[in-house]
């Protein structure tokens, strides 16, 4: 596909981020993929373009994308390409909708077509494995159809004209299907959504217009979830919608209830312009700021965890970051920006740590902060790095603030740890023992809990001492 660049060769083998309890000059939200799985490619330039689609095309307004696994694509002879997946993204300036037709070749809608079949200034896509891709279709006015047999988009219907009956739209913006094939739209300049079903026929519409929270400013980007997803952890059912001058998100329940919103100045951006939407298996929320070219991330209340990016080229930066979306079964993360677009596997990441001695008790109190839920592994090592106890191993844990208690104990370590990991023990590893006073280490192995938990983890380390 052409989500595509040359990768570090630092990861052509498994890394491992090690950094002090307080650098955040690391960031590791999103992670590059493994050179065998994008074959050194993980970015998309204009270049990247002009080479697969042989001057069909040029980057002119990247907007929305979507991905999907298409059935048509499974082999039921094998479990081993479950993560080849079609990418779809909107080429707004160009008026073309720009996909994988295989993991090797590209295709295009929108270079020959004409009359019904043409589009005007699109900006929101949505996809589903069945093959059936949606997409709002600004500049018309109105929301198509598109159906991808396996290797190809081929027009199906339309529904919509400029104005503000039901079914019509002014300038509708972005897309979204529930597990059931509900389409929610955003008529923009209506303030408002309009629920559809597979085959483009009004079913319902919610949304007031205003600015107080609740109400509906111009919506523009949105996603959806629902119990029934197929990839959920939480299982919960809402959508979350970009509106007030880009500025603003709002969740509600699918029938229009509002629950919460949050405004950019709340989580120390006053100034931003919030383009676009995705969520992964956790009910993340991530919305893309061309603005301060980053990804912000939020947790499924709402409650802000990070941002990830700067403005740049390099590694881990952005240009105008538009469209997103996130293959929620494996965490895989394709992003658009100005003049091309990105790929990337979530990772996890830890700030904050601190590991402190409770005064009125004999515990070691650690704090720190998840971007992501994880997997959690704590060692208590000596000054030459030597294991003295384990605490756990590979724990679950949710994202956001964290606390875990250590009674000062020397703890039973599995000797096939010491064999398989390659560590070797201290001298202060004397198992039912209560650790001695002098200086150690504790070290944190963050994991994250998507396939990329086999390619990556974040090592946390703090000195302490034990009086």
């Amino acid at each position: 596909m052409i989500f595509i660049i040359v990768m570090s060769e630092a990861f052509l083998i498994l890394p491992s981020f090690h950094v002090f309890a307080q650098d955040r000059s690391n960031p590791t939200t999103f992670v590059f993929p493994t050179f065998l799985h994008t074959y050194g490619i993980r970015k998309a330039t204009r270049f990247h373009l002009l080479l697969f689609t042989q001057n069909k095309t040029k980057f002119d307004d990247p907007q929305g994308l979507a991905v999907t696994r298409l059935l048509s694509w499974e082999d039921s002879t094998t479990t081993t390409d479950d993560d080849e997946v079609t990418v779809y993204g909107v080429n707004s300036g160009e008026n073309n909708i720009i996909f994988n037709k295989t993991m090797k070749s590209i295709g295009i809608y929108g270079l020959t077509e004409t009359g019904e079949q043409r589009l005007n200034r699109p900006q929101g896509i949505a996809a589903n494995s069945t093959g059936e891709v949606y997409i709002a279709d600004t500049g018309n006015h109105r929301i198509v159809k598109l159906l991808n047999p396996g290797h190809d988009l081929i027009f199906q219907s339309s529904l919509g004209e400029q104005g503000a009956e039901p079914g019509q739209f002014n300038e509708p913006f972005g897309v979204a299907l529930d597990s059931k094939g509900i389409l929610y739209v955003t008529d923009t300049n209506n303030h408002r959504i309009q629920l559809l079903n597979s085959d483009l026929l009004f079913l319902e519409q919610w949304g007031e217009p205003g600015q107080a929270k609740g109400k509906l400013n111009f919506p523009t980007a949105i996603a959806a979830t629902d119990k029934n997803q197929e990839w959920t952890f939480y299982k919960q059912d809402f959508v979350v919608i970009i509106d007030l001058n880009h500025s603003r998100l709002q969740q509600f329940h699918p029938d229009g209830k509002f629950l919460r919103s949050i405004k950019g100045a709340e989580f120390g951006y006053s100034d931003c312009q919030l383009s676009h939407l995705a969520m992964d298996y956790y009910d993340n929320i991530y919305v893309t700021d061309t603005k301060n070219h980053c990804v912000h991330k939020f947790d499924r209340h709402l409650k802000y965890l990070t941002s990830f990016g700067a403005y740049g080229s390099g590694d881990n930066e952005f240009i105008e970051p538009r469209g997103i979306t996130i293959y929620r079964r494996f965490g895989q993360v394709f992003i658009a920006e100005k003049w091309g677009a990105q790929y990337y596997w979530i990772g996890a990441d830890c700030f904050d740590f601190k590991a402190t001695k409770l005064a009125d008790r004999e515990l070691f109190k650690f704090t720190y902060f998840l971007t992501e839920p994880s997997f959690v592994t704590t060692d208590i090592l000596d000054e030459k790095n030597r294991l003295v106890t384990r605490l756990w191993t590979r724990q679950f844990h949710a994202s956001g603030e964290q606390q875990d208690f250590w009674s000062g104990g020397v703890w039973s370590v599995a000797d096939s740890v010491f064999l398989k990991e390659k560590i070797e023990p201290s001298p202060h590893y004397q198992k039912g023992k209560m650790l001695a006073p002098g200086k150690y280490i504790v070290k944190y192995r963050i994991e994250p809990t998507y396939s990329s938990y086999r390619y990556f983890e974040k090592i946390i380390k703090q000195k302490f001492t034990k009086y």
